[in-house]
Formats: C-alpha cells, structure tokens, sequence
C-alpha cells in the first residue's frame, strides 16, 4: 500500500461546554443551517467532544493529519485509509495486531483439496453487518466479485489465482464463469488455476472484505455514525460478530497539522493518540509517549517503460545505475536500502545496490549510444516525477549531477500529493517514486507490483522468466518459496528497474501505560478493534496553553 502523510480546534471553548452532545448510534443529524454550527464553527468534526469524552473509558481521541480518506476498501492503496478501514471492515481474516499473521475473522475454518486447488472456506453464523442483516458467503462472493469488476482496483489481480478472475477482469468472461461459489449460507468454495499457500496472508487486506450493497452498512467492529472536512466519529457496531470483545464505543479521528495544538491536544490529554506533526519541544514524559518502529515498507524510484523510449532499455538504465549517488543520497537516511523487499526472517540476503562507479557508468552509456545509434554528444532528456515535498531540492540535485556526465538530463515535475498517486497511471515521466508498505507479511507484497499482468503495476514491465519464477513460489514450501522470490527480486534488480532508498520509520505519539491493545507492528496497522484504555490516568493537569 502507498504511503502518505485544518481544522482548529479550539479547546478552550470545548473545554467550557458542561454538556456532551449525545448521538442515536444510527440515527445521528448533523446540524443543517448556520445558525446550528455557529457556536461550533472551530470545533473538530461539528460533532462535541470536549475533555470527558477523551477522559472516558469507553471513547478514544486520535489526532492524525489533515487527509480527505477513501473509504471504499476496494479502491485504495493508501496506508492512511488503512488505519480508519481497520475498524469499519472486515474479511475472512485479519490481521494479528503484534504479529500480524492471519487469523480467523468472518470465517471459522478452511479446507484445502488434495491437489491444492480448491479451498472451502466456513463463515461464521454469528457474522452481521452493522444494520442487522447476517453475512452469509453469498456476500463474500458478491464483494470478490464486484472487486473483480472495478476499474483500476489495485489489489484485484491478486485474486488472478482464482479461475477464470484474471479473464472476468479482461471483460472475457461473465461473473458466473468465475470460480467462487457460495454452496450454502455458510460455505464459500474457490477453485484456482495454481497453488497458492499464501492465500491467508493476501485475504487479511481491506481489498478482500465483506463489503454491502449499501456503502452506509460494514462488516466491521464499528460503522462510520459522522464525518466532516475535519474528522470522523465511528461507533461500536452492535451486531459485530465479536462485539463483546470491542471495549471501545466510541472513536474519534480529529484531523489537524497545527503541531503547537496537536502537542497541547496530547498534553491536555484530549487526545489519546497522535499520528500528525506534533512539536515536540512542549511534549511533556517524552520517554513515555515515543513510539519508534522500523516500517515493513521501501521508499524507491522505478522506470516506466514505454514503447520507443531509452529508458525502457535496459543498457541506459544500467548506466544510470552505476553513476547514481547512492551513499550521499540516503545518508541522511535512518534506514538504508539496497534492495526492494523489506529484510525478513528466512528470506535470503540479496545483493543490492551500495556503491557509485562514475568511470564504469560513462563506458555503459557510452556503449548504449553506440549499439542503438545514438551520438556521443547527444542530451538525453529523462523525466522524474514526484510528489511536492517528498524529496528536498538539494538530494534532486546529486542525481541531476551525477547522471550529467552522462549526458542526461534530468528534468523534475514536483505534483501535489493529493493528485500524485492517481496521476502515475497517465502520466508520460520515465521515473517515478514510491513509499511502498508491505500489504502482507511476504516478499510477494513488494515483487507483485512488477508482475506483467498485475493491476499494481505501474511500471509497465513485463517479464517472463519473473512471472514465472513468482508461480513456481506459489507452489513451493515456505523455505524454499522464499529462496525463489529471492531469485525474482535479483532478476528485477539485475534489470535495473528499482532504485532503493530507505525503509521509512514510522513514529506514533502514545502512552501505552494508559492505552491497551496498541501494538508496535511492521506495518503500522493498529485494528481498532483491540484498542482499550487502561485505569491508570494521566497525571497532567491545569496546563495552560500558550
């Protein structure tokens, strides 16, 4: 999934209200004329949540920054609609919040065939959606189905080892001729084209839950009850399978890039959790709220390949390989990487890019011109997009330096994060870059946006002896399936299609003295369904803000 990173809140106001605003679950109105909203026009989300309800057991405050969500599952890719999906949707599994591998959620149990091609899946008879009606495997067929069926979903082509998915995808085929079946209430039978042992892991993702006609109705351990431009209120979903386990009623996602409020919002304890720029200068018991982790993610460039273009040779881009600044450029890095797939246990070391040949990389280009005819004193232009503020100026200038001996020249459009992702698919730049985190704990996460058939990939590259080397993984034990992708991820390297950067650290501002059900994790991810305050409350008090 791709990362990516006003409202004020005035809290003197808030903290003067003496009563809290108390919403039906299913039935709450936002005020509909000025005259509603006036008092309430610096408040967050026009919904009142002053000090008690962050000081109350069973509601939670997070702040995190100022981001319109996408909250249809099937559609996004961004790790900050992850967090809020969390806690609206769910699939036949979820993810373990410390270890993150699969565990049952609206299922109960599965089968495999002998032969490894058909999967039996048992939903659970308890599983309802937020409005009542029971989740039968009918429902899963049908959200698999229309995943299917959606333009640019980008997660739908890991279904492709479904028989006749890829085909229903491509508009050759009807949804009938598809092979997922809902044989009874309470049994969803798949039949694939190939093995598939990580099949849990992929169906963990929001991509593949249960999803409603009704975008209003989740399956989920809350439903959305509110939302404006800055924030969202979700509620306890009452008819949740296990909602006896969910000890939040309440949570509420304030959004606000002002780190001076932000850190005045955690210190007040208004807020139990903030994932937004904070100043951190006027934190107060920082030893008790940094929470630093290394992210299962890699920040990268990649080539676009496009028919009559240089860069789609692989000669040219080698020799951009060899002159690229590698050490200058991730120094000021916490994590360096060298190569694409985050460093997992049993995966074998591959070996990546660490150092800078500027004398080889003038011979590779030089010989690239002559063997596709191209003069020695020819500029070769080269386009790298990305998005405003993701690189400084200064970092854009090493490689700007370091390729111009080559004679390229680098030309750099810098668009608005909003539009920078939803933009890569039509765009005509040779270069873009990508923070990309692990949707499942496997390489594969990382090597199937380089599949040639892929609805993730953005690149264009298309590989055989890759795309065959990830089906043969498929079928492979779970020692020897990571020694083949390995091998795929050197061929992707060894055709100098990825630039490695760093693996980004993540940092959340929260006491887990006074939080439970929050853990440190690769990915990030914190369901909100685990979440729970503890009985030890803050000790700070009567701070003034300034």
């Amino acid at each position: 999934m791709v990362s990516n990173s006003k409202i004020k809140f005035f809290v003197s106001v808030l903290i003067g209200l003496s009563v809290l605003l108390c919403l039906n679950a299913q039935n709450a109105q936002i005020p509909q004329n000025d005259d509603d909203l006036e008092w309430l026009e610096d408040s967050p989300v026009n919904l009142i949540y002053p000090e008690e309800a962050a000081g109350s057991k069973s509601s939670f405050v997070m702040v995190e920054p100022v981001y319109q969500h996408e909250l249809n599952p099937q559609v996004t890719s961004y790790a900050s609609d992850a967090q809020l999906l969390s806690g609206l949707y769910e699939g036949l599994f979820s993810y373990n919040p410390v270890n993150l591998e699969p565990q049952y959620a609206i299922a109960t149990s599965y089968r495999i065939s002998r032969d490894k091609l058909r999967w039996t899946f048992t939903i659970r008879d308890e599983a309802y959606f937020s409005n009542g009606e029971k989740i039968t495997a009918q429902n899963v067929r049908d959200s698999w189905i229309q995943l299917l069926s959606t333009p640019n979903a980008p997660y739908a082509s890991l279904l492709d080892v479904i028989k006749g998915a890829a085909d229903y995808r491509a508009g050759n085929i009807a949804a009938t001729d598809v092979g997922i079946y809902a044989t009874s209430a309470s049994t969803l039978t798949i039949h694939l084209v190939k093995p598939a042992n990580y099949l849990p892991k992929v169906l963990c993702h929001s991509a593949f839950s249960v999803i409603h006609r009704s975008p209003t109705v989740y399956s989920g351990p809350f439903f959305l009850d509110d939302f404006d431009e800055s924030g969202y209120v979700l509620k306890k979903n009452p008819y949740y399978w296990d909602n006896e386990n969910v000890q939040l009623n309440e949570i509420v996602i304030i959004q606000s890039d002002d780190e001076d409020e932000n850190a005045y919002y955690y210190n007040t304890g208004l807020a139990n959790w903030v994932t937004s720029s904070i100043n951190t200068d006027k934190l107060i018991n920082k030893n008790e709220t940094y929470q630093f982790n290394a992210e299962f993610a890699t920040s990268f460039f990649f080539f676009r390949i496009k028919e009559n273009s240089i860069w789609s040779v692989p000669a040219f881009r080698n020799a951009l390989f060899e002159a690229f600044p590698w050490e200058d450029f991730r120094s000021k890095y916490y994590v360096q990487a060298q190569t694409l797939v985050y460093p997992l246990t049993g995966y074998p070391e591959v070996e990546g890019f660490s150092y800078t040949d500027i004398s080889e990389a003038k011979n590779l280009m030089k010989q690239a011109r002559e063997d596709f005819g191209i003069s020695q004193n020819k500029i070769i232009p080269v386009t790298l997009e990305i998005s405003e503020n993701s690189f400084k100026d200064e970092q854009i200038n090493l490689i700007a330096q370091a390729w111009a001996p080559l004679g390229v020249d680098l030309k750099v459009r810098r668009l608005p994060s909003g539009r920078y992702f939803s933009h890569i698919p039509v765009s005509d730049a040779d270069i873009f870059n990508y923070v990309w985190i692990g949707d499942f704990a496997d390489p594969l996460a990382f090597l199937e946006l380089f599949r040639g058939d892929s609805s993730l990939n953005d690149s264009h590259w298309k590989n055989e002896e890759f795309d065959a080397l990830l089906e043969e993984a498929a079928q492979a034990d779970a020692e020897e399936r990571y020694k083949i992708l390995s091998r795929a991820e050197t061929l992707l390297l060894d055709n100098y299609m990825v630039i490695p950067i760093q693996h980004p650290v993540t940092y959340n501002i929260i006491n887990l003295n006074e939080v439970g059900g929050w853990t440190s994790n690769a990915f990030d991810i914190h369901p909100f369904k685990y979440f729970y305050k503890k009985d030890i409350k803050s000790t700070v008090t009567d701070i003034v803000k300034k």
